[in-house]
């Protein structure tokens, strides 16, 4: 018998391309290549941490995950197959200053010299402040900049001397940290604390207001504050979420963040595994892509965001 006829297109819709009798098909879809280029914002290798061991595995209970064999076996050689299989070719390393908040104990790039000295290409190290003394915590924030470190970690509630993130106290270290041309990282979760409150977006937005040329990245996303963060990002150009876990693990808020991720906030939106507080690096790139975001989305929240504030 004569071969069929071929298809016959009956148009474009949207991005898909739509055959006669046939499903629509995504073009970007169709297209999509994996990536082998992610970025991680939250990454803490073999020997870095915010956590103790103790209250890393306590909240990956509380999560329902399980840790990662390079987790388990504290193994820098298992941790670059874990990234290699889960496409990330840059983990950007921030902890917080020194704190006395209970759980934590933060050990930043000097305790993961193992794997920096085998792949050094494969981090970015930020700096950390304690911003208790003002004076010191700018001197600290200029040599850093001068050093050519992109970004600093402040995180003033968890300090000594406990202030809140808007606290005109330190207005000197934003101050300079916009003249050094760095990006300032800053934890705000109901983890830290030591209250709630502490974590309110409303605080970034104070100083993201008064500071317009400093880049300001939230981690942790301001959990449980979802919508006030996602209100801050529409409002402010100058800020960025890293949400981690409050995303990728079906806390309340978690959808609310995808939703702005793939329509209002899609420029603003950052991946962070949070890695060693998160299960495999595989699966998390498979509930990524259970999102079905437009591929050019998801591009933007794995490397594109990041790319750009870090001016790689």
């Amino acid at each position: 018998p004569p071969p069929p006829p071929p298809p016959i297109l009956s148009g474009l819709v949207g991005s898909e391309m739509c055959i006669r009798d046939s499903p629509c098909i995504n073009i970007e879809q169709a297209l999509e290549v994996p990536m082998d280029d992610v970025i991680d914002f939250r990454f803490r290798p073999v020997g870095a941490q915010s956590w103790t061991r103790d209250t890393t595995f306590h909240y990956l209970d509380r999560m329902g995950l399980k840790p990662t064999p390079s987790f388990l076996a504290q193994s820098t050689d298992l941790m670059f197959e874990e990234m290699e299989q889960a496409g990330i070719s840059l983990g950007v390393i921030g902890v917080p200053g020194p704190t006395a908040i209970r759980g934590l104990n933060p050990i930043g790039a000097a305790g993961a010299q193992d794997a920096l000295a085998i792949h050094p290409e494969m981090f970015v190290s930020f700096g950390s402040v304690e911003p208790s003394d003002i004076d010191i915590a700018v001197t600290e924030i200029r040599d850093l900049g001068n050093a050519g470190v992109v970004g600093v970690t402040i995180d003033p509630s968890t300090a000594q001397v406990s202030r809140r993130f808007d606290d005109l106290s330190l207005y000197p270290l934003y101050e300079q940290a916009q003249k050094s041309k760095m990006l300032i990282t800053t934890t705000q979760s109901c983890l830290l604390g030591p209250y709630l409150d502490d974590c309110r977006p409303e605080y970034v937005d104070h100083v993201a207001t008064d500071f317009p040329d400093l880049t300001i990245v939230i981690q942790h996303g301001s959990w449980p504050y979802v919508h006030e963060a996602i209100g801050l990002l529409y409002k402010q150009q100058n800020v960025f979420l890293v949400p981690g876990q409050y995303a990728h693990y079906n806390f309340p808020g978690s959808q609310e963040y995808i939703h702005a991720l793939t329509y209002q906030c899609q420029d603003q939106i950052i991946f962070g595994s949070v890695y060693p507080n998160c299960g495999l690096l595989t699966d998390l790139r498979d509930t990524i892509r259970s999102w079905q975001l437009p591929p050019s989305v998801e591009r933007k929240y794995l490397h594109d965001n990041a790319a750009r504030i870090l001016n790689f």
